[in-house]
């Protein structure tokens, strides 16, 4: 129980972070999504079985507090997890690469999964202009982002993320 209340007061953080950026700088046009970017590594590191569940109650939160329509985000940061979670276990925890690789791929997936499922998106958007111009530069911010949290988690000791004393 004690796992579950850490994690869900680091996604609660996380959040927080997100909004302040949003209202302290309102003219920027990329905001890091940094829910994603710590449930991506969490299923890279511990699976799918850990942090899907951090991966829906993350959605849950953004649906209520950045979003008029609840239940996109929910089921959109659950099935990027997923696959995500694809890629725990198969390389070497040295290697820095492999989770801003996947966090960039997450991103694309994720951006595109909520374009889909947007009603007023769905046949009003051009994606071509849309993927060129705000989702690759922003699976490249989560990217650059997702390399220095790894690195400094990987420098400093492998920090016991599952919130267990």
């Amino acid at each position: 129980m004690k796992k579950y209340l850490f994690n869900l007061s680091i996604l609660i953080l996380l959040l927080i972070c997100q909004l302040s950026i949003a209202i302290i700088f309102p003219s920027l046009e990329l905001i890091p999504d940094f829910i994603l970017i710590y449930i991506v590594i969490r299923a890279i590191i511990f699976g799918a079985r850990d942090s899907m569940i951090y991966a829906a109650s993350g959605g849950l939160l953004q649906d209520v507090f950045l979003n008029s329509f609840i239940g996109i985000f929910t089921p959109v940061k659950t099935a990027v997890v997923f696959l995500a979670a694809l890629l725990s276990g198969r390389f070497f925890p040295e290697n820095l690469l492999i989770p801003p690789l996947g966090v960039f791929m997450a991103t694309i997936v994720h951006e595109l999964l909520y374009l889909m499922l947007k009603e007023n998106y769905l046949f009003t958007a051009n994606y071509l202009v849309l993927i060129k111009e705000i989702i690759l530069p922003l699976a490249a911010l989560n990217a650059l982002i997702t390399f220095f949290v790894y690195l400094l988690y990987f420098l400093y000791g492998r920090w016991d993320l599952s919130g267990q004393a």
